[in-house]
C-alpha cells in the first residue's frame, strides 16, 4: 500500500512540474512576442517582472507543500525567464542576419 501511495504521490509531483514547466516557457515566449514593439530594456524588465509574479502565483497557489515552495519559485521563474531570453536572442540573430540579394537567374557554374 505504501509503494502504491508513493508512486501517486511521485505521478501527481511530475505532472506538476511538467504544468509548471510548460505554463513558464508559454508565458515567457509570449511576453517577448507581444512586446515586440518595447525597447529592449522594457522587454527584459516586463519579462523578469512577470516571470516573478508567475513564480509567486505558482508558489501561493501550491501553498500546502511548504517543501516545495522553493523548487517551485526557482523552476518557474528560471523557466520563464530562460524561454524568454531564448526568444530575444532568436530575434536579435534575424535582424543581425546579412541580407544578401539572391540573384534573379540561376547561375551556372
Amino acid at each position: 500500500m505504501a509503494l502504491v501511495l508513493f508512486v501517486l504521490v511521485l505521478a501527481l509531483m511530475i505532472v506538476g512540474l511538467v504544468a509548471t514547466l510548460t505554463a513558464s516557457a508559454v508565458l515567457g515566449y509570449a511576453t517577448v512576442a507581444v512586446s515586440r514593439r518595447l525597447p529592449l530594456g522594457a522587454r527584459i524588465t516586463l519579462l523578469v517582472a512577470l516571470a516573478a509574479g508567475s513564480a509567486a502565483a505558482w508558489v501561493s497557489a501550491l501553498g500546502v507543500w511548504a517543501v516545495s515552495r522553493p523548487a517551485n519559485l526557482t523552476l518557474s521563474f528560471t523557466t520563464t525567464v530562460v524561454s524568454g531570453a531564448v526568444f530575444l536572442t532568436l530575434e536579435a540573430r534575424k535582424r543581425r542576419a546579412p541580407r544578401t540579394p539572391h540573384p534573379a537567374w540561376q547561375v551556372r557554374g
